[in-house]
């Protein structure tokens, strides 16, 4: 295929639009041959509308292949959006390819999903990073399935969603079943379902709502190392928390472990509910 000139063609009828917007990207993206179900599109402070685009926008290739965002696709289009960043990190596409198979199965085309809040104002507060990440994940599935994300607020209704996203990720709920197993009370299967920590419900009744994991088989190593988070994960013989430690003292034995608990968990919580 001659890129440039179908690029061309493109261009030429496009560039009467005065103001570009995520549409009229996302629209050359696809007549230039790109699969927009696997990129994310993200622009601080314009999450959530089809605004005008400016240099804050970013686009996240979630998967190379399938997306078809070749190099040569790429030189292409920054030759007309050359201020716009392409990231073509493998991390970034290894946690989305373990989101994927949790999201595959979890989400409901076209409906209403609720996202927690990202205070843009604070970028460098970790959680609206962590915030940040999530929702770039989530973002080509708008275009996957027709999902409507909305944004977490003081006013939201039950009314408004149909589902939930919990931040939740591998090393939290491994954390929970450890600590569980560590108390002698057993496995409280139920426990990921609380949303207290991630959003201010209030008095706001969700039962019946879908919640939907999509970072919990994602190790928070990842998240952290793509946030560039320096962390250090060691074993603390001085942690209070036992499953904190033993969770250190297993890394250095097994980097798998934290898969394998949750594997096992889930085949447990499965067959005990059957």
């Amino acid at each position: 295929m001659d890129l440039d000139f179908l690029s061309n063609f493109v261009f030429e009828n496009e560039k009467n639009t005065e103001v570009e917007t995520k549409k009229g990207l996302l629209k050359f993206l696809k007549q230039i041959g790109v699969d927009t179900r696997f990129i994310s599109f993200y622009q601080k402070n314009t999450i959530l509308d089809d605004s005008a685009i400016d240099d804050d926008v970013k686009l996240y290739i979630e998967n190379l292949r399938f997306s078809k965002f070749s190099k040569k696709r790429t030189n292409l289009f920054h030759k007309y959006y050359p201020n716009i960043e392409v990231l073509r990190s493998s991390l970034f596409q290894k946690i989305c390819s373990r989101a994927s198979k949790t999201l595959a199965n979890s989400l409901n085309p076209q409906s209403t999903v609720l996202i927690p809040k990202i205070d843009n104002k604070d970028n460098d507060k970790y959680d609206n990073k962590y915030n940040e990440l999530l929702y770039i994940v989530l973002e080509p599935y708008s275009r996957k399935y027709a999902i409507n994300f909305i944004e977490f607020n003081e006013n939201i209704s039950v009314d408004d969603f149909d589902s939930v996203i919990s931040p939740l990720n591998l090393n939290q709920e491994v954390s929970h079943i450890l600590n569980d197993i560590f108390n002698g009370n057993g496995i409280e299967w139920d426990k990921k379902f609380n949303l207290s920590k991630f959003y201010n419900f209030d008095n706001l009744d969700i039962n019946g709502k879908d919640i939907v994991f999509p970072f919990i088989n994602v190790p928070e190593e990842w998240i952290n190392d793509f946030l560039g988070v320096k962390t250090e994960y060691e074993v603390d013989y001085n942690n209070i928390i036992v499953a904190e430690s033993f969770m250190g003292f297993l890394a250095e034995i097994n980097p798998q472990f934290k898969e394998n608990i949750l594997l096992a968990s889930s085949f447990l919580e499965t067959h005990q509910k059957d």
